[in-house]
């Protein structure tokens, strides 16, 4: 498990790279870094996200996301109506790095909460094989 100052320095580049406008603080409850923005930045913090972090679900594809990846984030993958978890698997030195895009409910303010995971993830697809297969691909 990851310190805070461990996890504050190793979002601290990700964290720099969304601007100076959006405050940050630790989260000893769910040991991550947490902001909470007005709506007004949130187009502009999520424009920088997606350009870091590679991989992202909504509630429509939570389901699709690698089973490593839930296992770690448990009932944080659980994931309503414009909520977001983008992520980017470990690289070389730096570890897999997850966001938790959190709309509040009346919609003038968001969460945003980053994550250190233990272990990386494959978000690799699969290639499906046969009929049965290619059928539940036209469905899903």
């Amino acid at each position: 498990m990851y310190t805070p100052e461990q996890i504050a320095h190793l979002t601290a580049e990700l964290r720099h790279s969304l601007g100076d406008n959006i405050p940050w603080q630790y989260e000893e409850k769910l040991a991550m870094m947490l902001s909470e923005f007005a709506q007004n930045k949130s187009d502009v913090v999520l424009a920088k996200l997606r350009n870091t972090l590679t991989d992202e679900w909504h509630s429509k594809t939570v389901k699709k996301m690698p089973k490593e990846l839930k296992t770690q984030l448990g009932n944080l993958a659980k994931l309503s109506k414009n909520q977001k978890i983008l992520a980017l698997p470990a690289q070389e030195s730096c570890p897999a790095i997850v966001a938790l895009w959190w709309p509040w409910d009346h919609g003038g303010t968001f969460s945003l909460r980053l994550k250190v995971l233990e272990q990386s993830y494959d978000n690799s697809i699969k290639p499906a094989t046969g009929l049965l297969s290619w059928c539940k691909n036209l469905f899903s």
